[in-house]
């Protein structure tokens, strides 16, 4: 019996022009309501982008965002695994030193920040993903708040390279991801999907075999491994498909609801 479902949401849930079938969406999560079935939204995006996805149902949704570093139920903060601010400093000296620091966008439990001096282009391009967003003069006198990620956009042929000399400088504590196409993430080493789905396993007391997942990249494989009911998007690249137990339809023709409504809702 599923008692979980938890989706990626880029790639995932919704279709390329950051929409999807919300008429069908209302239905299912009424129905999933009814039955007592958590939602989880899982992503490595900032929690106010995602919330804004899901107006009416922000109270009730359990929100994972920042590459799960946080995990929010409704508004209450359920988990936060932040960065120290020593590593945050090894870290942010790399990115000094390499010219970096205006391709970084450093994320808090409260906003995210950018340099002033970062390119317009980035700017913009950033602002999509991050709705509560500030400009600081420098990474150096840093403002109050909990530091739960750095976000990179690097050109993708340099990203190997820059992964390693992060990973070389951190040490136990903190590691740097790829998530594809020139991005890179900085985080509490050993947070991702899986290990938020397993919190949520203790926290609720819900076995993996009662969550069913969806996922379409790279940072979803450990959430579709834990997971009892596990579904790669079609539009998913090979090494997600072999990781999940069973595929469902594309981002593009809403195989998360359609999965949802023939396998859990079961109209």
């Amino acid at each position: 019996m599923i008692k979980l479902v938890a989706f990626d949401i880029d790639g995932t849930f919704l279709r390329s022009d950051n929409t999807y079938d919300v008429e069908c969406f209302e239905k299912i999560y009424r129905a999933l309501q009814d039955k007592d079935i958590k939602v989880v939204v899982i992503s490595g995006n900032q929690y106010a982008q995602l919330a804004s996805f899901f107006p009416k149902h922000q109270e009730e949704l359990i929100i994972v965002s920042e590459n799960e570093a946080l995990i929010f139920e409704g508004d209450k903060l359920l988990r936060e695994a932040k960065i120290a601010r020593t590593e945050l400093e090894k870290v942010l000296d790399v990115l000094v030193s390499g010219d970096l620091e205006n391709a970084t966008t450093l994320c808090g439990l409260h906003s995210a920040y950018l340099l002033k001096s970062a390119p317009k282009q980035y700017k913009e391009e950033i602002a999509i993903y991050y709705h509560t967003l500030k400009e600081i003069s420098n990474f150096q006198d840093l403002p109050e708040d909990d530091f739960v990620k750095l976000a990179l956009l690097v050109p993708e042929e340099k990203t190997d390279q820059l992964l390693e000399k992060i990973n070389q400088v951190t040490g136990q504590l903190v590691q740097a991801v790829s998530s594809g196409h020139g991005s890179i993430n900085i985080i509490q080493r050993g947070v991702h999907k899986g290990s938020a789905l397993e919190f949520l396993n203790r926290h609720f007391d819900i076995s993996p075999q009662e969550m069913m997942a969806f996922g379409d990249g790279g940072n979803d494989l450990e959430m579709l491994a834990y997971v009892g009911h596990s579904y790669a998007m079609a539009n998913a690249p090979e090494k997600v498909k072999k990781t999940a137990m069973y595929q469902a339809l594309s981002d593009q023709e809403s195989g998360v609801l359609e999965i949802l409504e023939r396998k859990v809702v079961k109209r």
